[in-house]
């Protein structure tokens, strides 16, 4: 695997980065959004469906810049945990929950998924014939939850094995930027197992959480081959020129975007 298989491109003046081993499974659309659009860096892509009609706007004019046309985003509200849900039911309200998956046959009226993020993991996982989509969210509580074991799971409830899945982790706080205290490190062990990929060190002891490394050692566990997962290589707290961080700009920095769906929309 190599990581300069993401690229970054702007499409209708919103910049997107993009993993190429997505683009090469057939009749699926993605997308991880940027800060970057038409000439700004204050491209925002919360809050929470309703709450601000500007932010409507800009998620859709992202689904549409990612591929999926006028598809309807499937929002979660997200709390930090493991539970992963159809994207159906999003249609009325959106449902507490950190994953969501969208089938196939379940119906061409189904939103696409979406997460958003600020220094989290947003997951994006495909299966290689395009049975399912979905989009995860995993900051270190989802990712001790088993958010990643959670999806692989869900897949498998449709036919889909761990060794059919892509999955690719986006933009993120990593190791470099992300100092978190022991009841992480020991919370992170319980879904994760043997902290040395993920947990670095210096001599005083003080530690730094690489939490796409986590992941991936979550998904591994669950089946998805190594060679399956794709990682970006932008740290979101030291690039803050094109993403927004929560550790590097503060509770009140914008919001980030990942989506996937089928090609062209619904």
């Amino acid at each position: 695997m190599t990581e300069a298989a993401w690229r970054l491109e702007d499409v209708d003046g919103i910049r997107l980065a993009r993993c190429a081993a997505l683009e090469r499974v057939p009749d699926v659309a993605h997308a991880f959004s940027t800060r970057i659009a038409f000439g700004r860096a204050d491209f925002d892509l919360g809050p929470a469906r309703g709450d601000l009609r500007e932010a409507d706007d800009r998620s859709a004019a992202f689904v549409r810049a990612a591929g999926l046309g006028d598809a309807r985003p499937a929002f979660l509200r997200q709390v930090h945990g493991g539970v992963v849900v159809d994207a159906s039911a999003t249609l009325t309200t959106a449902p507490a929950a950190d994953g969501v998956i969208r089938v196939a046959r379940s119906g061409a009226a189904d939103p696409v998924p979406v997460v958003r993020t600020a220094d989290c993991v947003a997951v994006l996982v495909v299966d290689r014939n395009a049975t399912a989509v979905a989009a995860l969210h995993a900051g270190w509580r989802g990712v001790a939850s088993g958010i990643g074991a959670s999806a692989v799971a869900r897949f498998a409830r449709e036919g889909v094995g761990a060794d059919d899945l892509v999955v690719a982790l986006g933009p993120a706080i990593l190791g470099c930027c992300y100092e978190v205290g022991d009841d992480v490190v020991a919370a992170l062990q319980v879904g994760c197992g043997s902290p040395a990929s993920y947990v670095r060190r210096n001599p005083a002891g003080r530690a730094w959480v690489d939490l796409q490394a986590a992941l991936r050692r979550q998904l591994v566990a669950a089946g998805v081959p190594d060679a399956s997962i794709h990682c970006a290589p932008w740290c979101t707290r030291c690039r803050t020129d094109l993403f927004f961080s929560f550790r590097g700009e503060g509770p009140g920095t914008g919001r980030l975007m990942a989506t996937v769906g089928p090609a062209g929309g619904p």
